[in-house]
């Protein structure tokens, strides 16, 4: 019989393919069959590593909120000087002002608000309409008339050194911008937390999601 194609129940066979034809073509996709298994693999550490951040956020919430949020504040504020505004030197006690701010503010506080009082007020229906309601109260209230305020307050009483009434007067002259900015990147994103993310994740997804914007809101307030 010949090794070329043949016609069989009316369809055209494939060409006889030889042993030493299947070990080439296995050594073309072994590159790729590593590439799945090593992808493969990083995938599975990384769902494991997810599980064991929700498990530990279940059993220590505001441990884990501080210190979640604590490294991002650090982090944000770093990529703000060295990257954003190019500096060659980095101000630790800046990092170190941000870094303690997101801990207490952006990690104890937000989890006290979003998964204890949120929960108080609105229930736990994970519904669309009930997650709107969730990020009107936000952004009317908590954003514009507790989170800023406090965020001015203590910058320039702790960093700046000029009073927390100082900090209060620029917030005044910055809040449509600040509060116009925030709205752009939390409205969606917190409909996502009240929505679909498990409460024991909600604070690393906010801490995560928040990386870029307060490297932003670092940028914006240290512009003078």
């Amino acid at each position: 019989a010949r090794a070329c194609s043949v016609i069989h129940y009316g369809f055209i066979a494939a060409p006889a393919i030889r042993p030493r034809a299947v070990a080439e073509a296995s050594k073309c996709c072994l590159p790729l069959n590593l590439l799945r298994a090593s992808t493969s693999r990083g995938v599975m550490a990384a769902a494991r590593a997810l599980a064991a951040y929700a498990d530990l956020s279940a059993k220590r919430p505001y441990s884990v909120a501080f210190g979640s949020c604590a490294i991002k504040g650090c982090a944000a504020d770093l990529i703000s000087q060295r990257i954003v505004e190019g500096r060659s030197e980095t101000d630790w006690k800046r990092t170190a002002v941000f870094a303690f701010y997101g801990g207490w503010y952006c990690g104890w506080f937000q989890h006290a608000l979003y998964n204890v009082g949120y929960a108080r007020l609105f229930g736990l229906d994970t519904s669309i309409k009930n997650a709107l309601r969730k990020v009107a109260f936000d952004c009317v209230f908590h954003v514009p008339l507790i989170c800023f305020p406090v965020y001015y307050a203590y910058k320039h009483t702790v960093y700046d050194g000029d009073g927390w009434r100082a900090g209060l007067e620029r917030y005044a002259g910055e809040a449509v911008d600040m509060n116009r900015r925030y709205y752009t990147v939390w409205v969606p994103a917190n409909l996502l937390v009240f929505t679909v993310v498990p409460v024991p994740l909600r604070i690393g997804f906010i801490a995560t999601t928040s990386l870029g914007w307060l490297t932003a809101s670092s940028f914006f307030t240290h512009q003078h």
